[in-house]
């Protein structure tokens, strides 16, 4: 299988980075070529795609091994019926059309032999390939006034589609104003979790029929609208559900840290290309993700504060435990409070979102070693 260049050379650096970061060995931090590793396609269908819940009932689309890759195709919104030219009217139709479910539409679940409840899932971000159109919109203040952080400022409601331009990677915003896409998926989650707490606001998390609403992000991942998770990144997500179940969605093609009028840069995928991997020896209580650059760690409230708090706490557990450079708990709380670059992921999804990032770069025991090596 071959990648784009670029995205091959942030994979090795993020798995060689990964020896003494989460608990690997050398000669098990990378998967392995491996002819019993096979590809799998999973194609969008209406048997594929699920509107905006994640139901612990429904039957794997796709079974996998670990170390397989899978190319996953995504929808726009509502079962692709948001489309260019589609009026406020309609999507506020939709949104009321599926009530109390995101608006997402998730392709799923995926099954991975092996995962079992308390084991980690590495999930490789190998490739993301967007359709050609996107579209941004926030719901009428007068009717949704919860929805969005300025809803009451905007009674009406605002929407515009954009063309995407996928050979510069760009689109343009209105005349003088050209974006750069970054494309990643707002959802990326695995089976529910069992214990998840009721909600504290907003509409019911289950529906009658059992099933979450792909709305909040929690620990099983789901709608996090972490833009960080580009191709080149890796997820590291705790599983709840025997073979892990893992569900892809609400595509986005670039978004600003916040997510603040509701929607990012909407779309879908041709296709993302994900290498899920089992990890028994890895127990995570939230998410937490890995760039070339840097360590991220999360955390989810409906309080912001408390989202902060956990997402610190997350970044403060990991560096007084990790093998780089030993340190006290004292010391990873100074570290955090020196280096960790703590971001408001997003504040739309009830559930608001923190992302705190350690850079690698400070690390400088491990560029020494490397050197050190590079030299005998």
């Amino acid at each position: 299988m071959k990648y784009p260049v670029g995205t091959r050379s942030a994979l090795v650096l993020i798995l060689c980075s990964s020896l003494l970061v989460w608990g690997r060995t050398k000669s098990d931090a990378k998967p392995q070529p491996n002819p019993a590793h096979k590809h799998h396609s999973l194609a969008a269908t209406p048997d594929t795609v699920q509107w905006g819940w994640l139901d612990p009932k429904e039957p794997p689309k796709l079974t996998i091994d670990s170390g397989d890759t899978v190319s996953v195709e995504t929808l726009m919104h509502s079962l692709d019926q948001v489309q260019p030219g589609v009026p406020m009217e309609k999507l506020v139709e939709l949104r009321k059309q599926n009530d109390g479910g995101g608006p997402h539409s998730i392709t799923g679940p995926i099954y991975v032999s092996g995962a079992e409840p308390g084991d980690t899932l590495e999930i490789h971000i190998l490739k993301i390939v967007p359709k050609a159109d996107g579209f941004n919109f926030n719901l009428p203040g007068k009717e949704f006034p919860t929805v969005g952080l300025l809803a009451s400022e905007f009674p009406e409601g605002f929407v515009r589609y954009y063309k995407l331009d996928l050979t510069k990677m760009q689109t343009e915003f209105k005349p003088g104003i050209v974006l750069n896409l970054a494309p990643f998926p707002g959802t990326l989650a695995v089976g529910v979790d069992p214990d998840e707490p009721p909600q504290k606001a907003g509409p019911p998390i289950h529906d009658a029929k059992g099933r979450t609403s792909t709305l909040r992000p929690w620990k099983n991942g789901s709608n996090m609208d972490l833009n960080e998770l580009q191709a080149g990144s890796t997820l590291y997500v705790p599983v709840f559900l025997k073979g892990g179940l893992i569900w892809i969605g609400d595509a986005h093609c670039r978004q600003g840290n916040g997510e603040v009028n509701l929607t990012a840069l909407e779309c879908a995928y041709k296709e993302i290309e994900i290498q899920p991997v089992v990890r028994k020896d890895l127990k995570i209580e939230w998410p937490r993700a890995e760039t070339k650059d840097n360590w991220i760690f999360t955390g989810f409230d409906e309080d912001l504060n408390q989202a902060m708090r956990i997402a610190v706490q997350q970044t403060v557990n990991w560096l007084s435990t990790q093998k780089i450079v030993p340190m006290s708990r004292e010391e990873a709380y100074a570290l955090t409070s020196m280096a960790g670059d703590c971001r408001v992921t997003e504040v739309v999804d009830i559930r608001k979102g923190v992302h705190c990032m350690i850079p690698k770069s400070i690390f400088v025991a491990e560029k020494r070693r490397a050197r050190a090596k590079n030299t005998h």
